[in-house]
């Protein structure tokens, strides 16, 4: 059983208010073998919502496109995401490239600029320090075309 950001499983919640759906992917929760998590909505936010992106380190801070600190937010989803794939002993997720809940080597810089730079999400940094494997969707293409 893996853990799968849930807009990857064709769950309109991006902040958009769509999906990003990996047919893959899908296909597994559609058998039983995958579950799908949103840290953002498990954090109490809205579908769909303004983009957020991660502005400061130190201290953390994720704001919105508005102005709003979301950080508790992102924090909590991060949190609740953590202890529902330990109670389930799920071991290996994938994420949602560039988000600054689940992004995995790369998130958004931070100036809404669409500008990508090298880190993980809130998310990511969480089930990476409690010993989860991740991946993101562009991972699994990529193992895809090398096979």
């Amino acid at each position: 059983m893996i853990g799968v950001s849930a807009c990857l499983l064709g769950v309109n919640c991006t902040y958009r208010g769509d999906a990003n759906t990996q047919e893959k992917l899908k296909a597994l929760f559609e058998k039983g073998e995958a579950v799908a998590i949103c840290p953002e909505v498990l954090g109490g936010l809205m579908t769909p919502r303004a983009p957020s992106e991660i502005i400061s380190e130190n201290p953390l801070r994720i704001q919105t496109n508005r102005g709003i600190d979301v950080t508790k937010a992102y924090l909590h989803g991060a949190q609740k995401a953590l202890a529902y794939l330990q109670r389930h002993n799920i071991t290996t997720v994938v994420l949602k490239a560039n988000s600054p809940s689940c992004g995995i080597g790369h998130i958004y810089d931070g100036t809404f600029s669409h500008t990508l730079i090298p880190g993980d999400g809130i998310t990511a940094r969480i089930l990476k320090a409690n010993g989860i494997s991740l991946l993101s969707e562009k991972d699994l293409i990529e193992m895809e075309e090398e096979q």
